[in-house]
């Protein structure tokens, strides 16, 4: 039976009390009380310790009841049960990976045109140091490794004799950061989250604007998904979830990602390329570089690794280059 087929057939089973258009009170309430039921009889079981298996009938029932209350307030608010379930179906699985996605899931292909001086190196390592100033700590990051490299003789200058493209290994990178806050909370280390991004997802504005990478082959790309505006909307997005972290046991698994920070992502980056990828990759991403953060901070700094062929951002307190 379709979920369609079942609405309408369900709807012939109710008094015309329950389901009146445009109002949904008493079938919203039938469907409160069914979830209730199925609670109370849970609960019941796992303190009498007896096993659900053996009331499966009972659960049947009332999930049954949940089912007709569902259709019953879809009804009433003229809502076909068969776009809602296909919704939320689709919905589930932009969430949560599913089997073999997990490794093989392709992301953004938004380098395979670009030019080899343009492209992200595959593997980066950035060390982060700590030191006092003041009363304050300033952290400092430094570009260790990165391969393949297509600056071996650092950046490319422009007419002005200003770097134009590329980087060179062993400098620092950007600038040094403090909190930026009247308490300190760690957020000096928060290139840690822009990292996670770039490793998981394969963006990042920010990491490409200070690598001097932009994608100037296509003017498109170059001002709409590598200008200022992409840079902002990724550095407002680590401030926010940077605050949400803090009600959410730090971002240490994927189920602390919540609806809530999944819905700031989605803002922040609509319309950006990286919007068409699924939320499960995103909490991967956003998950990755908060633990990231939080071990640059336990440790007073370190060595993390950009892997964007195995899509992983690692720590380490030593470096170990690649071969």
């Amino acid at each position: 039976m379709e979920f369609r087929e079942y609405q309408t057939s369900s709807v012939k089973t109710s008094e015309p009390r329950l389901i009146q258009p445009g109002d949904a009170t008493a079938a919203t309430f039938g469907l409160v009380q069914a979830v209730g039921s199925i609670g109370r009889i849970y609960k019941k079981l796992s303190y009498q310790k007896i096993d659900p298996q053996d009331h499966r009938e009972l659960m049947s029932a009332e999930l049954g009841d949940v089912l007709w209350y569902t259709a019953a307030v879809a009804t009433a608010f003229g809502l076909d049960l068969e776009e809602i379930a296909q919704k939320n179906l689709k919905l589930t699985q932009d969430r949560h990976a599913v089997g073999s996605e997990i490794g093989s899931f392709p992301g953004l292909q938004i380098e395979e045109r670009c030019p080899a001086t343009e492209r992200f190196p595959r593997r980066l390592v950035f060390r982060f140091t700590e030191r006092p100033e003041g009363e304050r700590r300033l952290t400092c990051l430094n570009l260790v490794e990165a391969n393949p490299n297509a600056f071996p003789n650092g950046p490319v200058l422009g007419d002005d004799g200003k770097p134009r493209s590329g980087f060179r290994v062993g400098e620092q990178f950007g600038d040094c950061l403090t909190d930026n806050a009247h308490t300190e909370d760690g957020y000096r280390f928060h290139d840690a989250i822009h990292l996670g991004f770039l490793a998981v997802l394969g963006w990042s504005p920010i990491i490409r604007r200070l690598l001097l990478l932009k994608r100037r082959y296509r003017r498109d790309l170059d001002e709409n998904e590598d200008g200022a505006r992409a840079a902002y909307a990724e550095e407002g997005l680590s401030a926010i979830l940077a605050r949400l972290a803090e009600m959410r046991n730090s971002f240490k698994t994927e189920s602390d990602v919540d609806g809530d920070a999944l819905q700031v992502f989605r803002l922040a980056v609509t319309g950006l390329e990286v919007s068409q990828l699924p939320a499960w990759l995103w909490k991967r991403a956003i998950v990755h570089g908060f633990n990231a953060m939080t071990q640059l901070i336990e440790n007073g700094g370190g060595y993390l690794i950009v892997d964007l062929n195995r899509r992983t951002l690692g720590y380490s307190n030593a470096y170990n280059p690649s071969r």
